[in-house]
């Protein structure tokens, strides 16, 4: 029996800390290797397939660059990652507007002036072919320089000034591009031929053109950016990479797939450029805000708590990230790997080594065929990622041209409306005011007032009848066709609406003015423009031509004329009716 008297004491034993400092006891630091045994054992990675933990890995990587690119179609071309991709493909060239002509001719004038070649400067000031002339300001709406740039007073100035006393800039750089500069004189002279070529050179930079032999990417059936570029993988194998719908917003891995074989692109690809890169390192855990803490006696953060999360029953994706991220987080390692700018790159080998010493070479899953992030195709570049060269925190100008294309489904057409046009003079004015400036200088030039109101009627009437009315002459038309008889395909083709003033025997044409829908060849002459019908949804699209400014890695500063689409947001009618009936009652 126990004595009842007898003092029962407790002793509590406390750790005596050597220091002040109690970080390295919060850290619970364990250095006791038979200690983290018995963890693993405790927490059952010992039955896992994984049983240790990464030590480090060796990884070999093949990477290659593309060499040649073919825009739109055309020829192939040498590529380097000297400038951006995207400056290179979205780049398209500017039209010579009335200050540029003026610009470039003043130039002209000064080199010759500058190698002391002063006389000859009145011989190409005086050459018909190249001397900047004023048209006649008369009624003459198929013009396209009154078209243009004649209803604006200051530009009317600056023709007036240039008339008969400079050289077009825009005339002379179209012949420079098969001739010689003193070919335009009566002997040759090597110095002129030199000048020349240092003026082209100047022009073409003044043009902010990225790619070569001014090819541009852009289709315009597609009213988008169409490219393709090849490079070699192997000694005997090409890649061949499409661009087959890029918008022009920003591109990216995805606005790429593997394309077909093309002969032209097969030329001067030289496979010794593909490189083999080895790197070994240790892997870190994949770590992201609200992730389990791998720590014994951490408090985990409260801001993120992806226990909490309340998941409708429809939402199956909410309910399986909430899942992986808290039972397989800790799963996962990275390695970092720097790869080569515009560079497609493929894991050749990837070895891994854990704590025991037991090597592990990671393979693809088979199983997982439909697991595409970050590939290309599931066929020859399946296993290879594309890291495209491509601009990053560019800016951009406000718009210089907008065209919203709408749909009208009552008269089964497009309506291309030209929100902003180009003022002639580098800067842009809005499309509706412009057209009716343009209108009204054009029925000045033609002496024709303004169509009158109804006259005074001796019986009075409760009804008008209109045989038509029309749309603003910033609405430009799109009829559809079919390309092919006896196909189903349809196309949208550039029309015109009439412009008819009172007076006036015959109705002109109401031409676009904007690049996009003048289809202009790089040298000013205008072509046909048919759109594929596919292109315009029922929302419509809208299109935009902006100047954009880069800085590239090497620190250079990149600036080029880029177009971009974006789908509409909404409707309109253009209000086009025929055999109207209207109400000339007064409102009460």
């Amino acid at each position: 029996m126990a004595n009842k008297n007898a003092l029962l004491l407790w002793e509590r034993l406390l750790p005596t800390p050597d220091s002040e400092d109690v970080a390295d006891a919060l850290r619970c630091e364990v250095r006791d290797p038979l200690w983290l045994l018995a963890r693993q054992w405790q927490l059952g990675e010992f039955q896992a397939e994984d049983a240790g933990m990464a030590a480090n890995a060796h990884v070999i990587a093949r990477t290659t660059s593309p060499q040649l690119f073919s825009a739109n179609g055309l020829s192939a071309a040498s590529l380097t990652v000297d400038k951006p991709l995207d400056t290179i493909v979205e780049s398209i060239l500017p039209e010579f507007d009335l200050e540029m002509r003026m610009e470039t001719g003043r130039k002209w004038r000064q080199m010759l002036f500058e190698a002391n070649k002063q006389k000859l400067w009145i011989q190409f000031r005086q050459m018909p072919l190249l001397q900047f002339k004023m048209p006649a300001v008369v009624f003459d709406p198929d013009h396209p320089e009154l078209r243009a740039m004649y209803h604006e007073p200051y530009e009317q100035l600056l023709s007036a000034l240039g008339n008969a006393r400079m050289i077009d800039g825009q005339k002379f750089f179209k012949e420079l591009q098969t001739r010689n500069a003193s070919d335009f004189l009566s002997t040759n002279d090597p110095i002129v031929d030199s000048i020349g070529v240092q003026w082209k050179n100047w022009v073409t930079d003044r043009l902010r053109v990225n790619n070569p032999d001014f090819l541009s990417s852009w289709n315009e059936s597609r009213m988008e950016y169409v490219t393709k570029i090849a490079a070699p993988v192997s000694n005997k194998e090409l890649a061949y990479l499409d661009a087959p719908e890029y918008n022009g917003q920003q591109m990216g891995w995805y606005d790429w797939e593997n394309g077909k074989e093309r002969v032209d692109l097969n030329q001067e690809l030289d496979p010794q450029r593909i490189q083999i890169h080895r790197k070994t390192a240790i892997p870190t855990s994949v770590s992201f805000p609200g992730m389990p803490n791998a720590r014994w006696w951490e408090m985990e953060d409260s801001t993120i708590d992806l226990s909490n999360i309340k998941a409708q029953k429809t939402d199956t994706g909410l309910l399986l990230l909430a899942e992986f991220s808290l039972l397989f987080s800790n799963d996962w390692l990275m390695m970092p790997l720097s790869l080569p700018l515009g560079s497609l790159s493929k894991i050749q080998s990837l070895r891994v080594i854990d704590v025991f010493g037991v090597q592990t070479f990671m393979k693809q899953n088979p199983s997982r065929a439909d697991w595409r992030l970050f590939q290309l195709s599931q066929t020859q570049l399946a296993d290879w990622m594309w890291l495209p060269p491509t601009s990053f925190g560019r800016v951009q100008s406000e718009a210089l041209e907008e065209i919203k294309f709408i749909r009208d489904e009552m008269a089964n057409m497009v309506w291309a409306v030209e929100q902003t046009v180009s003022d002639g003079i580098g800067g842009s004015v809005e499309g509706s005011s412009s057209a009716k400036g343009l209108e009204g200088w054009l029925r000045s030039l033609a002496g024709t007032p303004v169509a009158a109101s109804l006259p005074e009627l001796s019986v009075p009437a409760d009804y008008a009848y209109l045989i038509g009315n029309t749309v603003p002459p910033h609405w430009i038309p799109f009829i559809p066709f079919r390309p092919v008889e006896n196909k189903p395909e349809m196309a949208l083709r550039r029309a015109a609406m009439p412009r008819i003033f009172e007076g006036v025997e015959e109705a002109t044409r109401i031409r676009p003015r904007t690049s996009i829908i003048r289809n202009n060849n790089p040298m000013g002459e205008s072509r046909k423009l048919d759109i594929q019908e596919e292109e315009i949804p029922a929302t419509g699209i809208t299109l935009k031509t902006y100047w954009r400014r880069a800085r590239w890695v090497d620190g250079s500063i990149v600036t080029w004329l880029a177009r971009e689409k974006r789908l509409g947001k909404s409707s309109e009618s253009s209000g086009l009716q025929f055999d109207v009936m209207g109400d000339i009652r007064p409102s009460l």
